[in-house]
């Protein structure tokens, strides 16, 4: 048995969602409450961990969290665009835990967008017994620096309608699953006006396609959305067991997830 971790690391430098004031209100921050020797402390520091505080002396290693349920590697339930719908908990496990089918599209450069032609012309098949894992190569490629957001690839909708039909439980995704809005003047009323927009600011909206119509689609057809996979060129199968499971946050619109593949 051979097991890929999908997983981006959660540390303090991970990277927000640009023009939404909530990301840089509120960073990722993991740090040691306590040590268990002043060596262990200064091995965790040349290790790259931050601390916030001068941590206790202590029997135990003890760290805090803070995070919020939309960045890195994570999992949306429906509830983050719909009312009235499966909260992060309440998503029942066989719909995330499933057999796998890598798409392959790495040909997609930056600031592209993954379109229904696409993934027809990788020529793999896909349909309601697999979750569907699109890979582009963004993550893994550009994960970490600045042209992550500024040229990210994004999905136009036409994708988004081609994975309904499929009648899939779930998508995986590597990339924005939507068209950015911090590359126009038209995204959400509560992004930030003087935000980075990146190198293709002020680019034309795909018609028909506002802030969020991806996101609804799937949520509307009680479709996961697996977000920021990475290193899904190391499945290297075509036979595998997807595992993408969030932390079961009671009533809340997301989690980070620990995803990978299993290959026997």
């Amino acid at each position: 048995m051979r097991i890929v971790d999908l997983s981006l690391p959660i540390n303090s430098n991970m990277s927000g969602l640009p023009g939404i004031p909530a990301y840089k209100e509120n960073p990722t921050r993991c740090f040691p409450l306590s040590v268990i020797s002043e060596q262990q402390e200064i091995n965790l520091k040349n290790n790259g961990i931050k601390f916030d505080r001068k941590p206790e002396l202590s029997n135990h290693m003890l760290s805090k969290l803070e995070i919020t349920t939309h960045i890195g590697t994570h999992i949306d339930a429906p509830l983050h665009m719909l009312e009235d719908t499966w909260s992060i908990d309440q998503i029942p496990l066989e719909k995330i835990v499933k057999k796998g089918k890598v798409i392959p599209m790495t040909n997609i450069g930056p600031g592209g967008m993954v379109t229904a032609d696409a993934i027809l012309n990788s020529g793999v098949e896909f349909d309601e017994t697999v979750i569907p894992i699109l890979h582009t190569g963004w993550t893994e490629r550009a994960w970490g620096t600045d042209e992550f957001w500024d040229d990210t690839i994004c999905m136009h909708k036409d994708a988004v309608e081609l994975v309904v039909e499929r009648g899939v439980s779930a998508v995986a995704i590597d990339f924005f699953p939507e068209f950015p809005f911090w590359w126009t003047d038209d995204g959400p009323s509560n992004a930030v006006s003087n935000s980075s927009k990146g190198k293709r600011q002020n680019v034309k909206r795909p018609e028909g396609q506002p802030p969020g119509h991806n996101h609804r689609t799937l949520f509307e057809n009680e479709i996961i959305l697996i977000q920021m996979v990475t290193n899904v060129g190391a499945i290297d199968a075509d036979d595998f067991l997807l595992s993408a499971v969030p932390l079961k946050l009671e009533g809340l619109d997301g989690s980070p997830a620990r995803v990978f593949a299993i290959i026997e």
